[in-house]
């Protein structure tokens, strides 16, 4: 190949990052919420955040992904928010626990819209 095709492709592959492993917005898909103070869980959600707030959160058939966000998959698991006393909810700070929905262990932990653990 010649040095004048080798440097176009470089650059090429060296540009093809994903854009939603830089993506501000954050979405877990597909987990069982348990919002916090008593409300209902909520089977198959999309929960998403941005600037460290939860900006939507609602069942999977109605809520939106945003397009680019970095995603989640929260098959199996159950979504807590941290303290137990706290909320999730559109407006509140992202803090929150991801489990496994068979065992209660935590798997990941977001604090202020970023992961962790």
């Amino acid at each position: 190949m010649s040095r004048a095709l080798l440097l176009p492709l470089i650059w090429l592959l060296a540009s093809c990052g994903s854009p939603a492993d830089t993506s501000p917005v954050k979405v877990i898909v597909g987990a069982q919420l348990d919002p916090g103070h008593d409300n209902p869980r909520l089977e198959h959600s999309v929960i998403v955040i941005r600037d460290g707030k939860f900006q939507a959160v609602g069942p999977q058939q109605s809520t939106p992904v945003p397009k680019g966000a970095q995603i989640t998959s929260g098959m199996g698991k159950l979504v807590t928010p941290i303290p137990s006393s706290s909320l999730i909810a559109v407006g509140e700070p992202a803090d929150l626990v991801l489990r496994d929905a068979a065992t209660s262990s935590a798997e990941m932990i977001m604090h202020a819209g970023e992961w962790l653990k």
